[in-house]
């Protein structure tokens, strides 16, 4: 399933065929047929895969007693460093999914509208506690700007395709540095530099959004 999930985030899913997976996965030919009734069924088991990584993820955000603008830019520079460390710049297989089929397969929609809600869910909670400990403004309603962090987050990963990692980078700052008070800028600037969207030489693993 490793395979696939690396085939169709590099490929999408128009772009992927049984030789490509086949051959990345190690497989004839007959054993894909035998095991999957067709592309769109390992599709949406490759996503759901994908997408399930997510939530020992937010598990760990939620946990931290870190800042949340502390919390925020780690979840940022993780997974835009890993992008930046590809050679590919491939990305993230959700973001991916959405921008090349929208809403069009049923089954994707409702894996992709299942993952947003749960992401959504761990922001506007993160940004609630940033404002009570005074490190988020108090004008930031998490109801409203839990979406919008998903939503930066994205758009990101797709500049990031085309963007050098200091024109991400830069443009997370500014975000940031939009949603904190005095506090959580004080915070921002003291905690340690970690998954810096620097590039590298090699692709690195791929991190879930």
């Amino acid at each position: 399933m490793d395979a696939a999930i690396a085939e169709f985030t590099e490929h999408g899913y128009t772009g992927t065929d049984a030789v490509g997976l086949c051959e990345r996965a190690g497989i004839a030919r007959s054993s894909f047929y035998s095991t999957f009734s067709s592309k769109d069924a390992l599709f949406e088991r490759a996503l759901a895969r994908y997408t399930g990584r997510g939530v020992d993820e937010r598990e760990a955000l939620l946990a931290s007693p870190d800042p949340a603008p502390v919390v925020l830019r780690r979840r940022f520079t993780d997974t835009l460093g890993d992008q930046c460390a590809r050679e590919d710049r491939a990305g993230c297989l959700s973001v991916n999914t959405a921008v090349e089929l929208g809403r069009s397969m049923d089954g994707v929609t409702a894996l992709l509208d299942a993952d947003r809600g749960a992401w959504i869910d761990a922001y506007a909670r993160i940004l609630a506690r940033g404002r009570e400990e005074g490190h988020v403004r108090p004008d930031v309603d998490p109801e409203t700007f839990g979406p919008l962090v998903h939503t930066t987050l994205a758009g990101l990963r797709v500049a990031a395709r085309v963007a050098t990692p200091q024109e991400v980078r830069a443009q997370l700052d500014a975000f940031l540095d939009a949603l904190s008070t005095d506090a959580g800028r004080t915070a921002l600037a003291d905690a340690p530099a970690c998954g810096s969207p620097e590039p590298a030489a090699t692709p690195a693993a791929e991190a879930h959004a």
